[in-house]
């Protein structure tokens, strides 16, 4: 129950963590995305008084000839007319004659004020300077203060105008609505202009004998699509004989299932006769007992490694074991030992009417070798039994768990028996594992009671395990 705790706790610590990484790349992401939005960037406040502020909002956007330089940040009511906060975000300065426009995006779009003329300042120092050495009044490095006072009319197709004052100056009225209007007029003939041009082109176009030549071929392409339709043409034949082989099928198929029902043939023996349908339902019930056994069955994966003192190389090994049940196993993998694998020759030669059989011995020390066995708990997990082939060698293992209850393996204390084959003799592994963390453990022992090369062939090594919980994490499963 502690592993599965363990287990658990560790999953929800690197989901929480790669879930919170994946929040803040998300934000970085939109701030870079959307190039610093208004609430990022420093603001130049700037204060309008308009009559009527009928359509505007917070938020609502500040353009210079169509380009969006920021935004209105707030709204205030006084005795006589409306007082717009407008937060300048772009690089751009306010002029003397800086003239604001209470503008509409087509007849019934949003509302929007435009500022025109203004001045790029630009993002380097020397900009920044020239703008604080204005005549402007500055409350402090990131916001400016200009009054903008605004006479705005009541006509909501386009604009009205606004004087711009320096802070504590008097009025400066730039322009007048008649010059709009101009401007607006003379679009307007312009656009007739072009109009007009254009009946003129269409006019030649369309030259009355070409117009009657299509009108004729309209004519004859309808008569031979009628004709084609009709009841003697070719495509209703194609359709009554499709729809006559239609028919047929139909009265086959009426046909089949009559028998079905009447219990004949293969398919109504298997429909109309009950007995089928309790040897289908014992088949469910006995697939079913099947796949809640294979639901229990638990998977252990293995991975270490081992030094052993008096070879050249080092034993690295892999084991998947298999639980049908919490007190049953088998266990299947392979290694790569230093003692390598052995292959047993046998050759025999005939000479002088005499037999002589040879025995050779070969040892491959790159060669992979296998692991089988068939292993059982006992005595509530204290003592665990298993008997099969280990690293290549005929063995026997006899552990004992001495773990507290729950975590029996933590400490495990185990004795193998095993033989390499003819002209080995029998050995005896002791091994000690300690599990200090779940999926963790080291150990050490001695590899046998012979001595390798005059040495004691004394081990240590560690490894992993990894559970069902770790396995479908890995892969995602989960």
């Amino acid at each position: 129950m502690a592993n599965s705790l363990d287990a658990t706790l560790t999953t929800k610590i690197k989901v929480g963590l790669f879930t919170l990484s994946a929040l803040c790349l998300i934000g970085l992401v939109t701030v870079l995305v959307n190039q610093k939005p208004f609430w990022w960037r420093p603001c130049q406040l700037v204060h309008i008084d308009i009559e009527d502020a009928t359509g505007l909002k917070m938020k609502s956007p500040v353009q210079s000839m169509g380009i969006e330089i920021g935004y209105i940040k707030n709204i205030r009511l006084t005795e006589t007319h409306v007082n717009l906060g407008i937060c300048i975000t772009a690089p751009v300065e306010v002029l003397p004659s800086t003239r604001a426009y209470i503008r509409a995006e087509g007849f019934l779009g949003d509302k929007f004020v435009e500022l025109k003329p203004v001045k790029y300042a630009g993002s380097t120092n020397e900009s920044r300077n020239e703008f604080k050495n204005e005549s402007w009044s500055f409350e402090n490095e990131a916001y400016a203060e200009t009054n903008i006072p605004t006479n705005v009319s009541s006509n909501p197709a386009d604009t009205s105008s606004a004087t711009v004052t320096k802070k504590g100056e008097r009025q400066i009225p730039v322009g007048e609505e008649s010059r709009d209007m101009q401007a607006v007029m003379n679009k307007v003939d312009s656009l007739v202009t072009e109009l007009t041009q254009l009946t003129s082109n269409l006019k030649q176009a369309l030259n009355p004998e070409e117009l009657h030549a299509t009108m004729r071929q309209l004519n004859k392409t309808l008569e031979n699509a009628s004709k084609t339709l009709s009841p003697e043409g070719g495509i209703n034949q194609t359709a009554q004989r499709a729809l006559s082989k239609l028919e047929d099928a139909i009265e086959q198929l009426r046909t089949m299932l009559t028998r079905i029902n009447q219990g004949q043939g293969s398919v109504g023996m298997l429909l109309n006769d009950p007995s089928y349908a309790i040897e289908f339902k014992q088949l469910l019930q006995r697939a079913n007992k099947l796949l809640s056994h294979v639901d229990e069955m638990r998977f252990v994966v293995n991975i270490g490694a081992q030094k052993i003192r008096g070879y050249e190389s080092d034993r690295g090994y892999f084991s998947l074991a298999i639980w049908p049940n919490p007190t049953r196993y088998y266990l299947l993998g392979i290694a790569l030992d230093p003692r390598g694998r052995r292959t047993i020759t046998d050759t025999t030669t005939t000479a002088g009417g005499q037999t002589v059989t040879t025995q050779t011995t070969q040892v491959e020390e790159t060669g992979i070798l296998f692991t089988a066995m068939v292993g059982k708990l006992l005595f509530d997990r204290r003592v665990d039994l298993a008997v099969g082939a280990l690293y290549g060698d005929g063995a026997i293992t006899i552990a004992g768990n001495l773990g507290p209850v729950g975590m029996e393996d933590r400490v495990r204390l185990e004795t193998q028996v095993y033989s390499r084959g003819i002209g080995y003799p029998t050995d005896l592994r002791v091994n000690m594992i300690v599990r200090p963390y779940s999926g963790l453990y080291v150990q050490g022992g001695v590899e046998g009671v012979h001595n390798v090369n005059g040495l004691i062939p004394w081990m240590y090594g560690a490894g992993v395990t990894f559970d069902d919980e770790d396995i479908k994490l890995l892969f995602a499963l989960r």
